[in-house]
């Protein structure tokens, strides 16, 4: 997998965190993404569903892990106390072509664990 990130992470180590997440989110590298979630996270899926727990949510990734990521593009990664977004796009190799941001609530000020997190996912046309 492609990862291009326009965003410079440098000397911010929530930033690097967050890009690091995509890009296991992206691979499907479930159980080590798992690792930086709070045993209650909370996800939404905005227009479609909401899951609560650690188990559930490892459960409904494994569930698209058969769409395989070509490309992770990070356009905007932004943080500051316990709240962070991540804007970005990812080409996929059937084709299609999602554009994604999402909002992140992290259990303290820290940022290493994620409490809940709001998805939105849109299916760009050609």
């Amino acid at each position: 997998m492609k990862v291009t990130c326009q965003v410079d992470c440098g000397n911010s180590p929530k930033r690097e965190f967050l890009k690091e997440l995509s890009q296991l989110f992206a691979a499907y590298e479930i159980d080590l993404a798992m690792s930086y979630m709070d045993e209650d996270i909370h996800w939404t899926l905005v227009g479609d569903q909401a899951i609560n727990g650690k188990e559930n949510f490892a459960a409904a990734l494994r569930e698209h892990s058969d769409n395989k990521v070509k490309e992770l593009i990070l356009h905007s990664i932004i943080t500051h106390g316990k709240e962070a977004a991540v804007y970005g796009e990812m080409l996929m190799e059937n084709a299609k072509h999602f554009v994604f941001a999402d909002i992140y609530t992290f259990k303290s000020a820290k940022g290493n664990k994620v409490k809940s997190i709001v998805s939105f996912v849109q299916l760009k046309s050609s």
